[in-house]
């Protein structure tokens, strides 16, 4: 059986919306060289034997990176089937549930994250980790937990799950529930400015209390040139405009049905909106950015 090598942290079905032309080749800004090539969707946003497993899963070792395409494949018909044209998204409980674990996941499988508990750990953390990992291989531990994690469906499976470690259930609670609440917000761009893609994904935007303590406004997900799903922290639509990036009418609440489903309407954002996000993407981005329009300008 052949084994997949090219692990990608950011989906094939995501990126391939950033497709300049029908060959699957995206226009890809290296941030470390500085240049602009042209790659296939395959050659980005991955790494070579990222998820190979062969502790847990000695009999399949790429068997991870396996499941991780059945959750993309059945995300990738909720995100194409209502997200990427529909003016007004409908959202049962369960596709709620999914897609907020699944972009939860986003952050915590990406090769970032697999650096940090590889290289990045400090000590006291280490200790703290020694409980759930003794032999201190915590690369170990972030597959260990991918590996159950990928398999469930909603932040209450995660949280019912007895071989999921207990830290690693908060971080998922935090990044699905929030600290206040959360809830999914649709944004597309109205005129020229495209939304760009980076492999710091999401990009998450946090603001200050007056006490000093940062607290979580929005992650950005963009999913095309034209949209970008966002999580929202409960609150944050009352933020002033001066001190958000965008109009807070662009992050309403969505509406909740009387069946359970919710409703979110899109809303519309310019160029003096979308750049903003574009350039936090660009800064955040680790070794680079895809983009559409050749004529893209980037603020390098």
């Amino acid at each position: 059986m052949n084994e997949p090598i090219r692990h990608h942290y950011i989906p094939q079905f995501i990126l391939r919306n950033f497709c300049f032309d029908s060959t699957g080749q995206v226009h890809y800004y290296n941030k470390i060289t500085g240049e602009v090539i042209d790659q296939d969707t395959r050659n980005v946003f991955m790494a070579r034997n990222l998820y190979r497993d062969e502790i847990n899963s000695p009999q399949c070792p790429t068997q991870l990176e396996r499941d991780f395409s059945v959750f993309e494949r059945e995300v990738s018909e909720i995100i194409k089937g209502k997200f990427l044209s529909d003016d007004f998204i409908t959202l049962t409980m369960e596709e709620d549930a999914k897609l907020r674990l699944f972009f939860a996941m986003m952050g915590f499988r990406s090769e970032r994250t697999r650096s940090f508990y590889e290289n990045g750990l400090s000590q006291p953390s280490k200790k703290f980790f020694e409980k759930y990992q003794p032999n201190r291989n915590f690369v170990d531990l972030w597959r260990r937990n991918l590996k159950h994690i990928v398999n469930c469906r909603s932040i209450q499976e995660v949280i019912n799950h007895t071989e999921i470690d207990d830290p690693i259930k908060a971080f998922f609670y935090r990044d699905t529930l929030g600290i206040f609440g959360v809830y999914f917000a649709v944004i597309e761009r109205r005129d020229s400015e495209e939304f760009i893609i980076g492999d710091d994904y999401p990009l998450v935007v946090a603001g200050t209390l007056p006490n000093g303590v940062e607290m979580h406004m929005y992650s950005v997900f963009p999913i095309s040139p034209n949209r970008a799903i966002l999580m929202v922290s409960n609150g944050t639509e009352g933020t002033p405009r001066e001190c958000m990036d965008f109009r807070p009418c662009v992050i309403a609440l969505p509406k909740i049905n009387e069946d359970g489903t919710c409703t979110i309407r899109v809303k519309k954002v310019y160029s003096e909106e979308v750049k903003p996000i574009n350039e936090m993407i660009l800064k955040e981005a680790q070794c680079g950015v895809v983009f559409k329009s050749s004529g893209m300008t980037l603020n390098k």
